[in-house]
């Protein structure tokens, strides 16, 4: 019997802490039988990366889940119901991550609850079929995978020109520091009737952003549940009104003939998300900052030791705004680049991921719709960093091998050039 199978049957009828413990030895013979590398995580809640690890909480509810059949539909509603109390919304539903949570949206924008119309996509001809955005992202693909029309405006004055009877929706990524502020575009869409869908996928933690997204007044908003709420990695939350949530719940599985069936969520992972964000509503957020800053200090002490390699912890504004480490060095002058410390990160045992150097999440590398390759690019009041370090994804004393390995790249590029200097 494979060391899966022996982890999962000797669970049965243990304590807590021993099944716990079971689990844990199974989880790491998994990885060893498959030979996949496990990985410590400081590039932060990325897809790319398994996103986070969930509570023991969210692990016994989709266990419990996974005992029963039910029909799905029932389910969605009964949780999009609980979720929508925490948000303070009409209605909610559970979605296989952030990007589905978009498609979801648009189809049902574009479609309704029509039976034909669905049928349809992504043929749209005939319908609304328009959605306004303020510039392109990797992210518009969920938009037009449902077969509509991308319009990007420049300016207020162009999304006022760009409303019309085909327009279905605007999509808005929450932080756009674009040409359109968002209570503007809010205050637009309301005025002509179109829906406002805003992309607000790393704004949790903390737990209180889904009733501060709610009250900017969007029509249809998403959150990831893989990310800060810690739970199923294959889930989001789509919260908005009680129409808008039928609609796009009838675009997407599982009904069959719909545009998004694909975007399968299974019971375990809609009971997984409501348990995640119960557990989320009741953290102490201070509490967890503090215990994710000591982490974050321990790697700047020991990295701003090293001679020409500065470090400092910062939070992010908006996004993932939990601490950081931002480290900084003179890539010339120590004669080591960004990107050659992030693969020796990376070729090392255990491997370890940090935010920084060139995207290995991207299809495309068109600028044009592909963010730089610095995906943590500093927002205002924020450090100039090579790399940073995500705390929240750390697991205890993680941040100690993170520093020494750092401290093993750096140090020796650091003594080369002041032996150099000494010489000279």
């Amino acid at each position: 019997m494979s060391p899966f199978v022996t982890g999962l049957a000797s669970a049965g009828g243990a304590s807590t802490s021993a099944r716990a413990g079971t689990k844990a030895r199974a989880a790491e013979s998994i990885y060893a039988e498959l030979k996949v590398r496990t990985l410590i995580n400081g590039r932060g809640v990325a897809t790319f990366y398994s996103s986070t690890l969930m509570p023991p909480e969210v692990h016994r509810a989709m266990e419990r889940a996974s005992e029963y059949f039910v029909e799905i539909v029932e389910l969605q509603k009964a949780v999009g119901a609980r979720l929508a109390g925490f948000a303070g919304t009409e209605a909610a539903m559970v979605c296989s991550g952030s990007a589905a949570c978009i498609a979801q949206a648009t189809a049902g924008c574009i479609a309704g609850t029509d039976p034909e119309k669905i049928s349809r996509l992504p043929d749209t001809e005939g319908l609304k079929n328009e959605v306004i955005l303020t510039h392109r992202s990797v992210w518009d693909r969920s938009i037009a995978l449902a077969g509509a029309k991308l319009v990007v405006v420049n300016s207020l004055a162009e999304l006022e020109a760009a409303m019309n009877p085909k327009t279905a929706m605007m999509e808005y990524e929450y932080g756009d520091t674009g040409p359109v502020k968002l209570e503007d575009a809010i205050a637009v869409c309301k005025r002509r009737g179109v829906p406002f869908m805003l992309d607000a996928a790393a704004m949790c933690p903390p737990f209180e952003r889904l009733r501060f997204l709610a009250n900017l007044g969007p029509d249809l908003f998403c959150v990831s549940g893989g990310k800060g709420l810690f739970g199923p990695q294959c889930s989001g939350l789509l919260f908005g009104r009680k129409h808008l949530i039928e609609a796009a719940l009838r675009n997407g599985s599982p009904y069959e003939g719909s545009i998004c069936r694909p975007m399968k969520v299974g019971k375990e992972e809609i009971v997984g998300v409501l348990a995640a964000v119960e557990w989320s509503s009741k953290r102490d957020y201070q509490a967890d900052c503090r215990v994710w800053e000591a982490r974050v200090q321990h790697i700047v002490k020991t990295v701003s030791a090293i001679p020409g390699v500065e470090a400092e912890m910062y939070y992010r504004k908006i996004g993932n705004e939990v601490p950081h480490a931002a480290v900084r060095w003179d890539e010339k002058a120590l004669g080591l680049t960004r990107q050659e410390v992030v693969e020796a990160l990376r070729r090392g045992e255990p491997q370890i991921e940090v935010v920084g150097g060139q995207s290995r999440e991207l299809v495309s590398q068109n600028p044009a719709v592909a963010p730089p390759p610095l995906k943590d690019k500093p927002q205002p009041s924020e450090p100039v960093r090579l790399i940073s370090i995500v705390s929240n994804t750390l697991k205890p004393g993680e941040e100690k091998i993170i520093a020494q390995r750092l401290k093993e790249i750096l140090k020796p590029a650091a003594d080369r050039v002041q032996s150099s200097s000494r010489r000279g």
